[in-house]
């Protein structure tokens, strides 16, 4: 940490929800190469997160093998300087953001009340039944992953409570967010006259990527999809594709800070989903999704179960997973439909000041104060 990847957002906006809402917070993280950045500065936060950085092999990049080297030397590390904290008598709650399944293994034995968030649903290994056998509470990104939780591990329902992602209330207030679409194009460098779908996110195998590829090659002259996240030759590498369209438009990495103007820019924004990937059709919970609906502009959505938790037809349009045809058509829908389109906006920013990360880690820490007092008359 800081790393470019979505993660990082969303462990850094929860710190800063929990430190701002009057929790003394320490972010525990393996001492990796990173961004010579503060989290502070790197995600535009508005507090300082503390930060330890605990020793730990570096073969995290290495295969399965030296993966899982990597994960039990934090393990390790962490466990040492928790127990020595421990000793010293130091009270604590550890919470945990979906970490791997080795650096996981240690954690019951901490001696200490801890809480986790799953991003995803877990495998039923030995290290997954001890963990969530002494777990004081779990926290998933949508009620499909709490749903099989409950049934795979036996899970008492009351301990499992489904919790989206969210977004930052400064997006509804960004200068970048007040910005027309005319001057965020000439900031940018953007034709004013290309009517275009932007899609924004990190290139990963299991997100859908190569349906753009065809749905560009569809569009009519004066249309384009937009791709920021990336350079082209990731996602040619990604998709496997190596002969992209000339409408499909590479934009790179772009700096955090300046993504509210980026999506100022675009005529529609892109929520990618497939049926081939369990993570993409059922459990993801997309940040982007979260900003686009704060950003006030038309959402065009893959209709996955994971995004109809979220979103339905009263903010969004949707094209059916992996089907290129069909999302060239409900683009144009889309993009020339601005009397529907106008409805479904303003329906997706109200229903986006419902997911704050601040109130999401309020109402987190008002189940963790209620478990603690409840099982050990802490509070």
């Amino acid at each position: 940490m800081p790393t470019e990847k979505a993660h990082g957002i969303q462990i850094a906006k929860m710190c800063e929800a929990f430190i701002e809402a009057g929790i003394d917070l320490t972010l525990i993280v393996p001492n990796r190469k990173t961004v010579p950045k503060s989290m502070k500065d790197y995600y535009g936060l508005r507090v300082d997160i503390p930060m330890i950085k605990l020793p730990a092999i570096h073969t995290h990049t290495g295969g399965k093998i030296l993966f899982t080297l990597s994960s039990l030397s934090f393990a390790l590390s962490y466990f040492a300087h928790r127990w020595l904290f421990w000793k010293k008598g130091e009270r604590a709650v550890v919470y945990t953001i979906d970490i791997d399944n080795t650096a996981y293994c240690l954690i019951p034995f901490l001696g200490l009340p801890y809480f986790s968030e799953a991003h995803s649903t877990k495998a039923k290994t030995w290290i997954h039944r001890i963990l969530f056998s002494r777990i004081s509470g779990l926290f998933t990104i949508n009620r499909i992953i709490k749903k099989e939780m409950i049934e795979k591990f036996g899970l008492e329902p009351q301990r499992v409570v489904a919790e989206p992602n969210g977004v930052d209330e400064s997006w509804f207030a960004s200068e970048q967010n007040s910005n027309t679409r005319k001057e965020a194009r000439r900031s940018l460098g953007i034709d004013e006259n290309l009517k275009l779908a932007l899609y924004v996110g990190r290139f990963f195998d299991w997100k859908g990527l190569e349906i753009l590829p065809p749905t560009a090659l569809l569009l009519e002259s004066n249309m384009a999809i937009g791709v920021v996240g990336g350079p082209k030759e990731e996602f040619a590498r990604i998709t496997g594709i190596q002969s992209l369209p000339p409408n499909l438009l590479f934009f790179g990495d772009q700096p955090y800070a300046i993504i509210p103007l980026w999506l100022q820019a675009a005529d529609v924004l892109i929520v990618l989903g497939t049926k081939r990937d369990m993570q993409s059709y059922y459990y993801t919970s997309p940040m982007k999704l979260f900003e686009y609906m704060a950003s006030g502009k038309p959402i065009l959505a893959s209709d996955t179960p994971a995004i109809r938790e979220i979103i339905s037809e009263k903010e969004a349009v949707f094209y059916t997973p992996d089907n290129a045809d069909d999302m060239a058509q409900k683009l144009w829908y889309t993009m020339n439909r601005s009397d529907e389109t106008v409805l479904k906006v303003s329906s997706a920013k109200s229903l986006a000041t419902t997911f704050l990360w601040r109130n999401r880690a309020l109402r987190i820490l008002e189940i963790i104060h209620e478990t603690l007092y409840r099982h050990t008359g802490i509070q």
